[in-house]
């Protein structure tokens, strides 16, 4: 692909959602839940942890989050005013450590957030039961998952995202999803639409959107000087304002579209995926199985770090549109709170943060890409193993 490069994660932004009939969709997809729409899924999660904070006043309020995952983790449990405690995860597949969890669960404690990584569900079936049981929030973070089927959401709170590059992508939002019997949010402050927002979120914003996550526009973009894409820093959460109700009319039209339309199916790599376990090569799996046809990204493990960065850099220069992901667990993160930074040595975390890679899963993966990819992992691998 010269001078032409996948981007890891390509969700166009729809151009027109005028469907009126959609009106209330996504209150009826979680069976009528209350939901209050924010400027972000980070901002969604901040909101929902104040929540878990206020429902369960202590002291110091803690919420455990994993020990690898985005780093809006902590902004959002940082701007809540509760303090982010990382538990490890599993040794293998993604889940966390439920020893080390346990260990973390304090009279301090006020949520367990679980992470759906990229489609892959933590879905650790005792979880429900511990947080019933120690008397403490679950919260799932699905900013990396959408289904377009109903399916059971176990947690007291729900969490989405409709950023850049998430399942349904508006460019921003998020959802706040509340247990079904919760009064409706006493919204104070909503987001005011200024000029600026207009044209970040707009129709002008889509369509660049869209253009610039095209192959060859995005193979120039990426090799500008200072844009940084795939970087990953932690970044503080300033504000947290609620949509104004206007909003719920793009969003519902949107998801409505977004449950009809299927542009992917990960089956397309079953039969490479099968070869490269012979290569060392392992699918990220998550604790319960999953049926997501349509992953996020498709997540990898390499055998150790120094392969997973030669296979990162192989076919990032075939253009074939692999990633790091965070690349390390949240205490090495650029930029990430002191208190974060020294909670200490999270090993399987870090282990996963070595291995990890990730490759894309939208409708610019085909046939012939999914035959590059091979052949790029084919060179890498005789290269390594020959003699």
């Amino acid at each position: 692909m010269k001078f032409a490069a996948l981007p890891p994660v390509r969700r166009p932004v729809p151009l027109a959602c005028s469907n009126s009939a959609a009106h209330g969709s996504l209150r009826r997809f979680f069976s009528d839940r209350p939901i209050t729409l924010y400027a972000s899924g980070t901002a969604a999660l901040s909101h929902a942890l104040a929540r878990c904070a206020a429902r369960k006043p202590v002291h110091t309020p803690e919420v455990i989050i994993p020990a690898y995952g985005c780093p809006d983790l902590v902004a959002a449990c940082i701007h809540a005013s509760v303090f982010p405690r990382l538990a490890d995860i599993a040794a293998s597949g993604w889940a966390y450590d439920l020893d080390d969890l346990t260990r973390k669960l304090s009279p301090d404690t006020v949520a367990i957030v679980s992470v759906n990584l990229l489609g892959l569900p933590d879905g650790t079936p005792r979880l429900p039961e511990l947080c019933r049981r120690c008397g403490v929030a679950l919260v799932q973070d699905s900013a990396q998952f959408l289904p377009r089927n109903p399916i059971s959401w176990p947690a007291d709170y729900i969490i989405l995202s409709f950023g850049r590059g998430k399942p349904m992508n508006l460019l921003h939002g998020g959802a706040f999803i509340a247990p079904p019997d919760s009064a409706p949010e006493n919204i104070s402050k909503w987001k005011q639409y200024t000029l600026r927002d207009r044209l970040r979120t707009g129709t002008a914003a889509a369509v660049a959107f869209n253009f610039l996550t095209r192959p060859h526009p995005y193979w120039i973009v990426s090799h500008l000087p200072g844009i940084g894409l795939g970087t990953v820093t932690y970044k503080p959460l300033h504000d947290s304002p609620a949509l104004p109700p206007h909003a719920w009319s793009r969003v519902d039209a949107t998801f409505d579209q977004y449950r009809k339309r299927r542009s992917y199916d990960r089956r397309v790599w079953t039969s490479s995926l099968a070869e490269w376990t012979s290569f060392g090569i392992l699918s990220l799996q998550p604790d319960t199985p999953s049926t997501e046809p349509e992953p996020l990204r498709l997540a990898l493990l390499a055998p150790d770090q120094a392969a997973r960065d030669d296979l990162v850099i192989r076919l990032q220069r075939a253009g074939l549109g692999a990633s790091r992901l965070y690349g390390t667990d949240l205490t090495h993160v650029s930029g990430i709170p002191k208190e974060v930074r020294e909670q200490g040595t999270f090993l399987h975390a870090a282990a996963l943060a070595e291995r990890l890679f990730t490759l894309p899963t939208h409708a610019l993966v085909t046939p012939r890409i999914v035959r590059q990819t091979t052949d790029c992992i084919r060179t890498w691998h005789r290269t390594h193993h020959s003699g």
